[in-house]
C-alpha cells in the first residue's frame, strides 16, 4: 500500500493490484499490435483483446484504508466498479498491528493485520504480498501514526 495522505490527524493508504494492471496493459498492447498488423477478420481479435483489457482495468480492485484521529475511526474500503465493501472500526479498539506470514508452495507471503479488542481481525489488503520489508514498514508506519497522541497499547 502506498501513502496517499499523511497529516497529524489523518493517514490514508491505497492499494491497486499491480499484477492485474500489468496484465491488462499487456493485453491492450497485444490487441493494438494485432489490430495494426493484421487485416480483417484477424483485426477483430485485436479489438477483442483491447475490450478485455478495458474490462480488466475496470474490474480491478482498489483498496483504501483511512485512519482518522479526529473521528476516532478506521475505514477499510474495497472498491470495484460494480461493488464496494466498507468496514468501519473504532481506532481506540485496535489492540495490535502485526504482519502475518503464510507459506504457500514454498513461498512466503506477508499481510498486515489489525487485531481489535473485541477479537475481530481485519486485513488491510485482500491479497498478501511477497515483499516482507514493505509490509513491516507499513505496519511500523501505522503504529507510529497511531501512537502519536492516540494509542499507547499497540504492539
Amino acid at each position: 500500500m502506498k501513502v496517499i495522505e499523511h497529516t497529524p490527524a489523518l493517514l490514508v493508504l491505497q492499494e491497486r493490484l499491480l499484477g492485474i494492471r500489468l496484465f491488462g496493459g499487456a493485453t491492450a498492447l497485444l490487441g493494438f499490435m494485432i489490430f495494426i498488423i493484421f487485416e480483417f477478420p484477424f483485426d477483430l481479435f485485436g479489438c477483442f483483446c483491447i475490450a478485455i483489457a478495458a474490462l480488466i482495468s475496470t474490474l480491478s480492485p482498489l483498496e483504501i484504508c483511512t485512519f482518522d484521529k479526529s473521528g476516532n475511526v478506521v475505514v477499510l474500503e474495497k472498491r470495484r466498479w460494480f461493488s464496494s465493501q466498507i468496514q468501519r472500526h473504532c481506532m481506540t479498539q485496535i489492540e495490535t498491528i502485526h504482519v502475518e506470514e503464510k507459506t504457500w508452495l514454498g513461498t512466503n507471503f506477508y499481510q498486515v493485520k489489525l487485531n481489535f479488542v473485541s477479537g475481530h481481525r481485519s486485513t488491510l489488503t485482500q491479497f498478501a504480498t511477497t515483499d516482507r520489508i514493505a509490509q513491516h514498514s507499513l505496519a511500523e508506519r501505522i503504529r507510529d501514526f497511531l501512537e502519536v497522541g492516540c494509542l499507547s497499547t499497540i504492539s
